[in-house]
């Protein structure tokens, strides 16, 4: 009796797993025509919601974890968020936290987007600035 309550709880435990991880993530990328300093472009895209994506803080950080630039939708909520955001430029309903610093030639980051889900982009700037997606 007490192994098949166990077994029956472990199965709930690997189906809760299972669904939690297959949340759909929200997708980053870099805008084309828009992936140059001193303001790379980027769009966002939520599985879920075809509208506009659902995120409330967005925090782009170089391989070394310094913070170049952070937000926070006030109020906090997914309210403000958009589909599109220029690097330096905070959308209407969001508070920088940190930043902008200056990207820089040679660099490599990572753009976060955080909500509900969540969605990242590794990037590198080339020496003549340009921007280009790379893996982590």
């Amino acid at each position: 009796m007490r192994s098949s309550r166990v077994a029956s709880l472990g199965g709930v435990w690997v189906l809760l797993l299972f669904l939690t991880a297959c949340r759909p993530v929200l997708q980053v990328s870099l805008v084309e025509g828009a992936r140059q300093l001193p303001a790379p472009r980027f769009q966002v895209e939520d599985p879920e919601h075809e509208d506009r994506p659902r995120y409330n803080t967005v925090q782009v950080l170089d391989r070394a974890g310094e913070m170049y630039w952070q937000l926070r939708a006030e109020p906090f909520g997914d309210l403000a968020s958009v589909a599109s955001l220029t690097y330096g430029e905070a959308p209407q309903g969001f508070t920088v936290l940190d930043g902008p610093r200056a990207l820089q030639p040679g660099g490599r980051y990572a753009l976060y987007v955080v909500g509900k889900n969540r969605g990242t982009l590794h990037f590198d700037v080339d020496a003549e600035g340009h921007v280009t997606q790379v893996e982590p």
